[in-house]
């Protein structure tokens, strides 16, 4: 049986979340695999090197951290959420025998930005963790937003908030629930937008999109969203924008769309994360507060509509079988040492 390794950090959740699901996806396509943490020193390193040899050995992290193992065949797993990727990143990841995205969008960044490895769309089968799925569309009232992130300014929860508070004025008519993690300590603005600021076990974090009527982003950039792939599984009709990578994840007319302009990247999390050029989407509260409403205006019908089409387009790229078959032909083509 074919042997592979998955290095990922369990302190960046959503990548191991992915890692979780590409192991998932590649044992279904019969290759054993093992998830190690990436090392972090030499020695480390070393015992990664014996421990793999001769695997081929999958790398989710984010772009400064990107190193190969000797002695391996090594897979690059970027996320990047920008328009324009740091030239020194780009650098490391062509050490890489190949490097698999997620969407088309960091596929097409990744190439523009001068990486010669083989740059390749392979995501991750995402339906084949259980996720519970919503039953009925008829809203309660208030209706109830959800939105999911770290406490990220790219996550443009103040934009949300804002928006929020301008598209309901009074309270009553809906509430706004930020699943966020218990680094945030924010207090929350009025009393319909709660703060959930703690660490959930991953069933009970699943089990929890079905009891909301909407899923909403007021995000300035995501690779992929897991967040919104997950609402859509979960059957919950999602309100925010097709840019970056989205435009996979999402079909047009099965979301509520957040109007955006396209501007310069206004913020870096560090120096070294920015490259000159990069750019993100902007949604003003106002274009926010618009889809909010027009998400609470829609019928029960028109909501259920709209989540079975974008979870219809969701399998039909990101399901087992387009999944699989795509992951199939990008292991086939890799350069196997073992």
């Amino acid at each position: 049986m074919a042997k592979a390794t998955i290095l990922t950090e369990p302190k960046r959740q959503s990548y191991s979340i992915m890692a979780a699901n590409l192991r998932r996806t590649l044992q279904h396509i019969g290759v054993l695999v093992t998830v190690r943490p990436l090392p972090s020193s030499g020695r480390e390193r070393e015992a990664t090197a014996r421990a793999c040899a001769g695997q081929v050995v999958f790398h989710s992290t984010i772009g400064p951290l990107f190193a190969p193992i000797d002695g391996c065949v090594n897979v690059a797993l970027p996320h990047h959420e920008w328009s324009r990727y740091p030239s020194g990143w780009a650098q490391r990841l062509n050490r890489f025998d190949a490097v698999w995205t997620a969407s088309r969008f960091v596929a097409r960044v990744l190439r523009a930005c001068g990486v010669a490895a083989p740059v390749s769309f392979v995501p991750p089968a995402l339906d084949l963790e259980s996720i519970p799925r919503k039953s009925g569309w008829t809203a309660r009232r208030p209706f109830r937003f959800l939105a999911c992130g770290e406490p990220h300014f790219r996550k443009g929860f103040h934009l949300l908030i804002a928006g929020f508070l301008e598209a309901f004025p009074k309270t009553g008519k809906a509430t706004l629930t930020i699943k966020t993690s218990p680094a945030c300590a924010w207090d929350s603005p009025r009393a319909d937008i709660e703060i959930v600021a703690r660490r959930l076990s991953r069933p009970s974090l699943l089990a929890m999109y079905r009891s909301f009527d909407a899923c909403a982003s007021a995000s300035l950039g995501e690779g992929l969203d897991l967040p919104a792939a997950e609402a859509i599984l979960a059957g919950l009709p999602v309100v925010m924008n097709r840019w970056g990578g989205r435009g996979d994840l999402l079909a047009p007319g099965a979301h509520v769309d957040v109007a955006y302009r396209v501007m310069d990247e206004p913020f870096a999390s560090q120096p070294s994360y920015y490259a000159a050029g990069q750019q993100c989407a902007f949604s003003s509260p106002a274009q926010v507060a618009d889809a909010l409403r027009r998400t609470v205006e829609m019928t029960a019908a028109g909501r259920s509509r709209m989540a079975a089409a974008a979870r219809k387009h969701l399998i039909e790229v990101y399901g087992t079988q387009a999944a699989s078959a795509r992951l199939r032909r990008a292991w086939n083509a890799l350069p196997h040492r073992a």
